[in-house]
């Protein structure tokens, strides 16, 4: 019976290290769909400044490379698990479950704080910050990758600033004549080209003149007027979402993961002091130096038998009985 629980833990174990191997090939993957997708990496330079956000590249390009290197992980400590569990190896098995746990543990950690307090982590959109960033930096030699987000929003989104079009008026792009004497960027005009993905880098505007005028109704259906605000607030409660998801599902697994290792280590303990056990029976029983013994009283020669008794194995039991016929 012991070795029937024995493998069924095994067969446990044996799931969800299939489980948590496959985990961290979706994370690899994910990763590195996050990575080659350099639009969205772009875009998340609008998120509200935070601990990240003086670091070189955009938030996502980090959680790409995050979700890339626990995947790897995972998928290491998932190989870990399946040779432990073969090899029913205490040592094996207890590094098995201290890296889950040090796993578990951070990512319980990160998705706390991304839950309860995104901003600590810059992970929100605020229309104020974002508005003041887009008035201080937009059109910077030295905020390229700001400003390339910035088209790419208005572009993405058909829409121009963060609240409104107005926000230009009073931005150093404007007053220092960064746009060489536009009212508006190129992006803000409804585009010709505004299928193309890459449209941001070279928006080509339907009639750049009307689109830069200054009067309403001449400006009217050839820019756009509506902030970027609604659009990036969607955009990233998607992409949070589907984040935090992905999370959950990770620690879930390697939740049953721990669960299950201390299954089987509980299965092998008793099946050990099981197997120790018996040895110490076996050890105990009276051992005979021989298989089998007959005793039987001697014959004299005149028939009659005498009070002597003699011991006679297994290996002379067929001679004996010759010789007696005789």
């Amino acid at each position: 019976m012991a070795v029937f629980s024995l493998l069924g833990s095994k067969a446990i174990l044996a799931i969800c290290n299939f489980l948590l191997l496959a985990c961290g090939f979706l994370l690899i993957t994910g990763g590195m769909l996050v990575l080659s997708d350099q639009e969205k990496i772009l875009l998340s330079r609008l998120l509200t400044p935070g601990p990240l956000s003086n670091m070189p590249q955009p938030f996502l390009y980090y959680v790409g490379i995050g979700l890339a290197a626990v995947g790897l992980v995972l998928t290491s400590t998932g190989i870990l698990g399946c040779w432990a569990s073969c090899m029913n190896n205490y040592y094996l098995l207890t590094s098995y479950f201290l890296i889950i746990m040090i796993v578990l543990v951070g990512e319980c950690a990160v998705y706390a704080i991304a839950w309860a307090w995104p901003n600590c982590l810059g992970l929100e959109v605020d229309p104020e910050d974002l508005t003041k960033s887009l008035q201080r930096n937009y059109g910077n030699v030295e905020q390229v990758q700001f400003t390339a987000a910035i088209d790419l929003a208005q572009t993405l989104f058909n829409c121009c600033g963060v609240e409104s079009a107005n926000e230009y008026d009073t931005s150093l792009w404007r007053l220092q004549g960064l746009g060489a004497n536009l009212a508006i960027p190129r992006s803000c005009c409804k585009l010709e080209n505004c299928d193309d993905s890459k449209a941001y880098l070279d928006p080509k505007p339907i009639n750049l003149t009307l689109c830069q005028a200054l009067e309403p109704n001449r400006h009217e259906g050839y820019r756009h007027l509506e902030g970027c605000n609604d659009g990036l607030q969607q955009w990233y409660r998607q992409h949070y979402l589907v984040f935090l998801g992905i999370g959950l599902v990770a620690v879930l697994v390697e939740f049953l993961v721990l669960l299950s290792t201390i299954l089987m280590c509980t299965r092998i303990y008793k099946h050990n002091q099981e197997i120790k056990e018996d040895a110490k029976k076996i050890s105990a029983e009276p051992k005979t130096g021989v298989s089998s013994v007959q005793s039987f009283q001697r014959r004299t020669p005149t028939n009659a038998y005498s009070n002597e008794t003699y011991a006679m194995t297994n290996s002379f039991r067929q001679n004996y009985k010759l010789v007696d016929r005789v």
